[in-house]
């Protein structure tokens, strides 16, 4: 198995940004007109590039060229914690009336696991032979899906300042590996 290594440069970054969670993000703005959405893309790219330089000063990644690069798993939660602390939808709701803002509250945390999953099915894709597989999120018995599941636990988690990107990227490679798996 190939690690997949990524490279997410500017460019890389700005296609990703308006293909991807702009889309998303408008898309939850048509369905909830209590948010906005506040286009950021230049602070987006700079918490994912101090989250980067986290991870890699974490791993010890050495300033050598080849051992620069971090694998997808990793640009994947390293992405997936810019988009939730840089928190690029807001709201004006100001009280809990049949509990709109709770439910509201975990819209970023939403935005950056689909996002970031649409990233990783790319990379995948990208990096195997079979290109037409149908990568899916696996059934879940506990909440409404593992995306409500995976949203909850986000939210949480930046809550009590506990985000973890090390996590993340080994969730990111586990849902690979359940991906791989036989039907």
């Amino acid at each position: 198995m190939t690690l997949g290594y990524a490279y997410m440069n500017r460019d890389v970054f700005d296609d990703f940004y308006s293909d991807i969670v702009k889309s998303l993000a408008m898309r939850f703005i048509d369905e909830y007109t209590s948010f906005v959405f506040n286009d950021n893309p230049a602070s987006l790219y700079e918490e994912y590039i101090n989250q980067k330089t986290l991870l890699r000063s974490l791993y010890e990644k050495s300033d050598e060229p080849e051992k620069r690069l971090l694998d997808r798993h990793k640009v994947c939660a390293c992405m997936t914690a810019a988009i939730i602390k840089v928190r690029l939808i807001s709201s004006d709701l100001d009280s809990d009336d049949g509990f709109k803002l709770s439910a509201a509250t975990r819209i970023n945390e939403q935005l950056a696991f689909m996002s970031t999953w649409e990233l990783f099915k790319g990379f995948i894709i990208l990096h195997r032979e079979d290109k037409d597989k149908n990568y899916e999120l696996p059934p879940t018995f506990h909440n409404i899906s593992f995306l409500d599941t995976m949203t909850r636990s986000l939210f949480l988690a930046n809550q009590i300042n506990a985000l973890s990107t090390p996590l993340l990227a080994n969730i990111f490679f586990l849902l690979e590996k359940y991906c791989e798996s036989p039907e």
